[in-house]
């Protein structure tokens, strides 16, 4: 995974990705806003556990069950009631397009 900062992350991009590639059923589930959200909380988490660090020689393990408890943990506290199941699709697709950056 390349930096975040490294990348031409655009958000209102990323959301319209995210929202192009959610599997039918989900369509029209998470809010423009709802996606901002998660990926907010998705670079919190690679922030938190250390994944930015310029210095990393090599890109670090992704633990998918770690990063969705984070998801879950701090969408609970912030007031969204989002299915775990549901916010996977996101992130998948958040990092689909992060790899379409990836030049």
């Amino acid at each position: 995974m390349k930096e975040i900062e490294d990348m031409i992350f655009d958000d209102q991009e990323a959301v319209k990705f995210i929202q192009n590639h959610l599997p039918q059923e989900l369509k029209g589930k998470f809010s423009d806003d709802d996606i901002t959200y998660i990926t907010d909380v998705i670079y919190d988490y690679f922030e938190s556990q250390g994944m930015l660090d310029p210095d990393l020689e090599e890109d670090p393990e992704i633990d998918i069950d770690d990063l969705l408890d984070y998801i879950m943990k701090n969408s609970k506290r912030d007031g969204f009631e989002f299915v775990r199941e549901e916010v996977l699709f996101v992130v998948e697709s958040e990092f689909d397009y992060e790899e379409s950056l990836d030049i």
